[in-house]
């Protein structure tokens, strides 16, 4: 059933090649690490990392669950998003999201998402930026996946397909089937290591937090579906003093930054032809290749300051 899956994507991957000449955008991408091995989230069945400028050789992998080269390079801009600029860009243990709403601007505000960055640059991410990582640090069935699909491909067109053609709006599509197989792969062997933890007796479910007198801060991350998910927190004598999340959306659908430098989405639809401007289709067949969710992007606004709802947790 998987083969047949990867062989459709590849046909219509085909059948549309010329649009693996467009849709490329930010080719900085950025993945974490996932499936842990061990308890302290030093060991991985999945690695993550970073590639800078789509070149797979530039590869630098993130650790663990403690690596600061994730934790210490990750920021958040506002210049371009309807939040107060007290700081810009902030990181996220020093994030805020105080509202700004000034209604749209070509040169200012014009987006509720923030604009994160990595090493101060934009990073695409989601199943492309997964998919090639893995496959540059050596991930066998990302390997066999993305061989057999550019293969595929490349016996289809008639030529040989050349694995940049990857960094377009069908490249994102075969990167999502690609990694289905991937993930099915990962999932028999996680399987297989529960139930034989199990059978050695370790039921262990939960492990109570403590946690310590004065200041502390935290982070975890997880490989989304649509790419990295990280949350931050800072704690003070056992209160949240700060918490920000930044989504998988929020990298590619940012605005631009500080620098106003354009975010993924808005990179990608560079030179897109448009066949109809009223009818501008090809606009959102680039943007639905990274699988948008944008719901924290829509607000209700009243622009006579009038409250809308008002919500209380009990």
């Amino acid at each position: 059933m998987l083969n047949a899956y990867l062989v459709d994507v590849a046909a219509v991957g085909a059948f549309y090649a010329d649009w693996t000449g467009y849709g490329a955008g930010v080719t900085n991408y950025l993945s974490v690490p996932d499936l842990p091995l061990d308890e302290k989230g030093t060991q991985f069945a999945m690695p993550g990392g970073y590639i800078e400028n789509g070149d797979l050789s530039t590869f630098k992998p993130i650790t663990s669950y403690q690596d600061a080269f994730f934790r210490d390079n990750v920021k958040e801009s506002v210049k371009h998003a309807y939040y107060q600029n007290s700081a810009d860009p902030l990181h996220p243990f020093d994030g805020e999201t105080n509202p700004n709403y000034a209604g749209f601007q070509d040169d200012g505000k014009y987006s509720w998402v923030k604009a994160p960055t990595f090493m101060d640059k934009r990073a695409q991410v989601g199943s492309l930026a997964n998919v090639l990582y893995m496959a540059a640090a050596g991930d066998k069935p990302t390997q066999k996946y993305l061989n057999q699909t550019m293969d595929t491909v490349s016996s289809l067109v008639g030529s040989k397909v050349p694995l940049t053609a990857v960094h377009s709006t069908i490249g994102r599509h075969a990167a999502r089937a690609i990694r289905s197989g991937v993930l099915l792969e990962h999932l028999d062997t996680q399987w297989n290591l529960l139930m034989a933890n199990i059978g050695k007796g370790d039921h262990t479910t939960f492990n109570r937090p403590e946690f310590p007198k004065g200041e502390v801060r935290g982070f975890g991350y997880h490989e989304a579906p649509r790419g990295v998910l990280s949350h931050w927190a800072v704690i003070s004598d056992g209160k949240i003093k700060n918490y920000q999340c930044v989504m998988p959306s929020t990298w590619n659908a940012g605005p631009r930054d500080a620098n106003d430098e354009m975010g993924p989405y808005e990179a990608s639809l560079m030179d897109n032809p448009i066949a109809d401007p009223e009818k501008p289709l090809e606009v959102l067949r680039t943007i639905h290749s990274f699988d948008p969710c944008l719901a924290c992007a829509v607000h209700v606004m009243d622009t006579d300051q009038n409250e809308v709802v008002r919500v209380k947790a009990v």
